[in-house]
């Protein structure tokens, strides 16, 4: 499974197939997984899945690849419509095995439980969560990221730092958690913005760094940031990391009277070395360097949109009952009147 011509036209297609032949298997290739998997596209894929006689997924691609994946492994092989499966339902059932093989240095879903998928009604993101869920391998190989554009490595740069964060304010954020949150952050807060101007050797260490950050959040969950920008995504389109970065150094100055130990710690623990207080001016420089949009109207979201955006993200409840504060409308409210205005 894989999207798009980009796998096809760098030879990543014809070397994988290759491989597979020499093994005297038999293969079947789908590459027209679309960006942000819906419903109607995995029951599409379980169909073929199912009628070419595979027992095996070899999910070749960024977050949106590995999360169909994911969806078709449960469906092909426990039936019903993906619906049935959407949290707080939790899958335990023994599934198809996948191998991921990550072509962006974001999303880590290649070691996560979770798969992300649009519901066809409402446009709304669903969860669907069991370890199960997790590929039974994951091969990162950087050779598949020298032809990134400069946007992907901003946008799943951006989604590695927000696993990082939110991963290390959670509620449910542990000793483990905490080990893989900050190494990811030490070499995403140094790396991202080499990698975003062609250094090969960055780009490996961010597919480490996100790996890493996919870790810290399969057990640590992710928190408040995550919550809004699920909306962004599924309405506008956005790129799921910068959709979800928008919000996150509101929400960190919006909280940090109660997360100024944890975020002093992460700040001296990945070696950015600031104060709680400098933090997110230390974030936004960051951001800046590799051209993430500074606010929601430069994003070009409707200001229109803020009490939808509210709305939306307080339906969340996961992420929200996850987050180290508890978060009401008006809270909300107050952190994307501050996006809309800027980091």
């Amino acid at each position: 499974m894989t999207m798009g011509e980009f796998a096809t036209k760098y030879g990543f297609t014809e070397y994988i197939l290759e491989k597979i032949s020499e093994r005297e298997l038999s293969v079947y290739l789908y590459d027209e997984v679309e960006m942000n998997p819906t419903e109607k596209g995995v029951n599409k894929i379980t169909e073929l899945f199912v009628d070419s006689g595979c027992d095996v997924i070899i999910a070749f691609g960024g977050g949106s690849v590995i999360d169909a994946a994911k969806a078709v492994s449960l469906l092909a092989k426990l039936g019903g419509k993906i619906g049935d499966y959407y949290f707080p339902n939790v899958v335990d059932k023994e599934l198809y095995p996948i191998i991921a093989i990550p072509t962006t240095c974001g999303t880590g879903s290649e070691v996560t439980k979770y798969a992300i998928i649009t519901e066809d009604e409402t446009g709304k993101k669903k969860t669907v969560l069991g370890d199960t869920l997790l590929p039974r391998v994951a091969l990162l190989d950087s050779n598949t990221l020298k032809y990134l554009t400069k946007g992907i490595i901003s946008s799943t740069g951006a989604d590695v730092i927000c696993h990082c964060i939110e991963s290390f304010t959670s509620n449910k954020r542990s000793p483990f958690s905490d080990m893989f949150a900050v190494e990811s952050a030490k070499v995403a807060f140094e790396c991202l913005p080499r990698a975003f101007n062609g250094d090969e050797e960055a780009k490996e260490r961010m597919l480490y760094a996100s790996c890493l950050g996919g870790a810290a959040i399969n057990t640590a969950g992710t928190t408040a940031a995550h919550a809004l920008g699920y909306y962004l995504s599924s309405r506008y389109h956005i790129p799921h990391g910068v959709a979800t970065v928008m919000f996150l150094p509101h929400i960190i100055d919006y909280e940090m009277e109660a997360i100024k130990g944890r975020i002093e710690e992460l700040s001296y623990g990945s070696r950015l070395n600031v104060p709680a207080e400098q933090f997110t001016m230390k974030l936004s420089e960051i951001l800046n360097q590799v051209g993430v949009p500074k606010s929601l109207e430069e994003l070009g979201i409707k200001v229109d949109d803020k009490d939808t955006i509210v709305q939306e993200g307080l339906s969340f409840r996961r992420n929200l009952e996850n987050n180290p504060v508890k978060l009401e409308e008006k809270d909300l409210t107050t952190i994307v009147e501050r996006a809309f205005k800027g980091r």
